[in-house]
């Protein structure tokens, strides 16, 4: 589905092919391309991550900042490019699934197919 995800400011790559079919989920914390029966994901402007085996980059600032919620940004020009909240858990409309806590923001990064 998708090839990379590059910061949009300094096009940097952010996620190669192999991790963007590992680490890309829907809101329902299932594989991007899997079928979910929840009409109301309307939610297109957040690409969440899997929070099983994370990019480096962003275990590091999870980690820094003990696991809570912070902010990520490109590791290349320090653009805002994301967030995570493991304090919230935020649900989804329908009420059944909590959202996944690690995404990217589809207006600050460029997503390659």
């Amino acid at each position: 589905m998708f090839s990379t995800i590059k910061c949009k400011k300094c096009r940097h790559t952010l996620l190669d092919e192999t991790e963007c079919q590992s680490l890309l989920l829907n809101a329902h914390n299932t594989a991007v391309n899997e079928d979910v029966e929840c009409s109301t994901i309307t939610d297109k402007t957040l690409l969440f991550l899997s929070e099983d085996n994370l990019p480096d980059w962003v275990k590091k600032s999870v980690e820094e900042d003990n696991w809570t919620k912070g902010k990520l940004m490109c590791t290349h020009c320090g653009a805002r490019i994301g967030a995570f909240d493991f304090v919230s858990g935020i649900k989804c409309a329908c009420e059944g699934f909590v959202l996944p806590s690690v995404y990217l923001i589809k207006s600050k990064v460029d997503v390659v197919c």
